[in-house]
């Protein structure tokens, strides 16, 4: 049996390479509202692609508190958490807000001052308003959520800790009910314009108004059930008492998830349907890791893009969106040329994305988190793991890279 801190230094390399695929599915999602396809494919692609951008924000959630739980260790200051996971962050944030409001201003966008403060100060999502929760740089509005996460955390990780594995359960399963409820509850809510096509199913629940989808996508604290539902995750991988599910399992589950979120009312299809999939698939690809199993997902470029997604996720629609007006707002082609510039886009994005994780985004971190003193300590939300790490993924991580990859 392997004691707390040295399970929190395993590495999981594989979850870090699913990262990238999670931003390209958002990727994709934005790449279809562009509407580049002029073929009479773009419908086809918005349903198929309409559920991407909930999934991989989902994704991003759980495996938020997944990963902040699994990498928490006894002594580590609050203080410090805190400071380093505002280092993680805000330095992309405000980098992508410097350079994203001058080009949307310069492109004709009308920007109102107030959601661009709100942005700025990563308070967007608390206003159910479209104008500001996905004002200037929209990505960001996920960087809200995970604020008021990272806030939360010690108390959630205390909370989680008080519990066995019994109490571990009934938490999970309150927050999956949490997120099953809350279609259910923002479709008793009533008053608001109907949302745009460019956040809903373009052809299945264009009813839906901007409060509905407010509560149920953007607003933090609905969000928060996906956290704890990943903080309570980890603590039960890490007690032992996590079933063994086959990688291939739960990619099959998640693929029937998303196929029913491609045809269920878009209130559902966020969250709802893909919750439980997402719930088996994290674990399932971290045991993986720890139990030693090959994966093309820890291969060295897939970690690389890993660790580039989190610049890529907030560059990417900048990108779509600039390159679109630059080509002429209006404008669509057939399926190859719009096939190859939404190649061309997503290659622009990831040079980017390289370069302000290795200029930017590192030296920021580096700079953010030098070690210093005091601060209340994190509880840590574990009992006795009983997994072990395979031997190759056993080594402690860089101190940058062992908690600061949600």
């Amino acid at each position: 049996m392997r004691n707390e801190r040295a399970l929190a230094d395993s590495r999981l390399p594989s979850l870090t390479g699913l990262r990238f695929v999670a931003a390209l599915l958002v990727f994709f999602f934005h790449l279809s509202v562009e509407k580049l396809y002029d073929d009479g494919t773009n419908p086809v692609l918005s349903k198929i692609f309409n559920p991407a951008g909930g999934v991989g924000v989902s994704f991003f959630f759980v495996l938020s508190g997944f990963v902040l739980a699994w990498s928490a260790k006894p002594g580590r200051p609050a203080g410090e958490f805190l400071r380093r996971r505002l280092a993680k962050i805000y330095p992309n944030h405000l980098l992508l807000w410097v350079l994203t409001l001058p080009l949307l201003l310069l492109f004709g966008e009308q920007v109102a001052a107030g959601s661009a403060t709100a942005n700025l100060a990563l308070v967007q999502t608390w206003f159910p308003r479209l104008d500001f929760f996905f004002s200037v740089n929209r990505p960001s509005w996920s960087l809200c959520c995970e604020l008021f996460f990272y806030l939360m955390f010690p108390l959630l990780a205390r909370f989680v800790g008080r519990f066995g594995r019994r109490g571990t359960w009934a938490v999970a399963a309150a927050a999956v009910a949490g997120v099953l409820l809350l279609p259910v509850v923002a479709g008793l809510l009533h008053g608001g314009p109907g949302m745009p096509l460019d956040v809903s199913h373009p052809e299945a629940d264009s009813g839906v108004s901007v409060r509905q989808y407010w509560l149920v996508y953007a607003f933090p604290v609905s969000r928060c059930l996906e956290f704890l539902l990943g903080i309570a995750v980890a603590k039960l991988v890490k007690d032992g008492a996590w079933p063994r599910v086959p990688v291939a399992v739960a990619t099959g589950l998640l693929a029937i998830g998303y196929a029913a979120a491609v045809v269920a009312p878009v209130l559902y299809g966020l969250a709802a349907l893909t919750v439980i999939p997402l719930t088996l698939f994290v674990p399932a690809v971290a045991m993986a890791d720890l139990e030693g199993r090959g994966s093309l997902l820890r291969s060295r470029s897939m970690v690389w893009l890993g660790e580039v997604s989190f610049a890529f996720y907030l560059v990417h629609q900048t990108v779509l969106r600039i390159g679109h007006d630059l080509l002429g707002h209006d404008r669509s082609w057939n399926a190859w040329t719009a096939s190859a510039l939404a190649a061309a886009f997503a290659a622009v994005t990831l040079l980017i994305a390289w370069a302000v994780y290795r200029w930017w985004e590192m030296p920021a971190m580096r700079l953010l988190t030098a070690p210093r003193s005091g601060g209340k300590s994190i509880p840590v939300a574990s009992g006795g793991p009983r997994v072990r790490p395979g031997p190759e993924l056993s080594r402690p991580r860089p101190a940058e890279l062992a908690a600061d990859k949600d």
